[in-house]
């Protein structure tokens, strides 16, 4: 199939997918974001305490780089005829300048997100290269980890169970 070049004769839903999201905050202490046919309340950022159990947003964020990587293999093992018996994924964060968040004095650089490792544990029926070709083949297929491969250090492992 040709694809045109030339972009005022592509239609624009062919090479975008526009989402639209929407944040509240009626109480002034939490925000409740709408989505297009959900919403989920969120009431910090991120929490240092053990024992806080709302799911914070960097908790929110951290969830949908490991999903968005688990679920693009099981989406690309379908279409291209594999069977995937297991998969489980580990994400480690590195977050930067934390002591800024909690207002401790003499703290104010910039917190940041500043390294991901993720390594993905996979029972899947394929040989050495062939395991490395479909994984890292999949994971160009996120548009979670393309987006976040570009703006900081993102490493993710593939590990074959036996």
């Amino acid at each position: 199939m040709n694809r045109s070049t030339d972009e005022t004769k592509t239609l624009y839903e062919s090479r975008f997918y526009d989402m639209k999201f929407r944040g509240t905050s009626n109480d002034l202490a939490t925000v409740k974001i709408y989505t297009s046919k959900n919403s989920f309340q969120i009431e910090k950022q991120i929490s240092f305490d053990s024992d806080y159990e709302p799911v914070s947003s960097m908790e929110y964020f951290a969830g949908s780089v490991l999903s968005s990587i688990l679920l693009t293999l099981l989406e690309q093992s379908k279409r291209s005829g594999l069977i995937i018996e297991e998969v489980e994924g580990v994400l480690n964060l590195s977050l930067e300048n934390p002591l800024t968040l909690v207002g401790v004095r003499g703290y104010d650089e910039e917190p940041a997100i500043r390294k991901i490792a993720v390594t993905v544990f996979l029972f899947v029926e394929l040989e050495d290269q062939d395991f490395d070709d479909f994984c890292f083949r999949a994971l160009r297929k996120s548009p979670i980890y393309n987006t976040l491969m570009r703006s900081m250090e993102l490493e993710v492992m593939f590990k074959k169970l036996i």
